[in-house]
């Protein structure tokens, strides 16, 4: 799928929710695209976005996440830096796993075991959801 699809295909669900298509999520959405295979840290996002928009404040990046991420448009994760969000890697499958670069935060999405199988690991409980990450590093940063 082309960069313009994907931002496109956000922007499609956000008029779907009934979710107001601002020239700021648009550039929200499509900052986020451009480094999808890292989670960025909410404060990168917002001087970002404050470059081209001064008086948004910190508040609406944090909401427009928010309501993005209800939508899964955007992943949001807590590390111990903080806050850390990044675009849907998979729409298909809004519940998937990621193997991350504990140097780099490079982030490769996993392909998960079938949610049978871990149903057979534990026959009285009732799964929900499924999500695993993996932490360690990447090619590049073990040399």
């Amino acid at each position: 799928m082309l960069a313009e699809t994907h931002v496109d295909y956000a922007v499609q669900l956000m008029k779907k929710a009934n979710l107001k298509v601002t020239k700021q999520r648009r550039d929200l959405i499509a900052f986020l695209y451009e480094h999808q295979d890292h989670y960025l840290p909410i404060k990168t996002v917002d001087q970002y976005l404050r470059n081209f928009y001064p008086r948004m404040s910190y508040e609406t990046v944090y909401r427009n996440i928010d309501e993005l991420s209800d939508l899964h448009i955007v992943e949001k994760r807590m590390f111990s830096s903080g806050l850390h969000v990044k675009f849907q890697c998979d729409f298909d499958h809004v519940q998937h796993s990621h193997f991350i670069c504990e140097n780099c935060g490079r982030v490769v999405e996993l392909k998960e075991p079938p949610l049978a199988q871990v149903q057979d690991q534990l026959p009285d409980y009732q799964i929900t959801a499924q999500h695993l990450e993996v932490f360690g590093l990447c090619p590049k940063c073990q040399l």
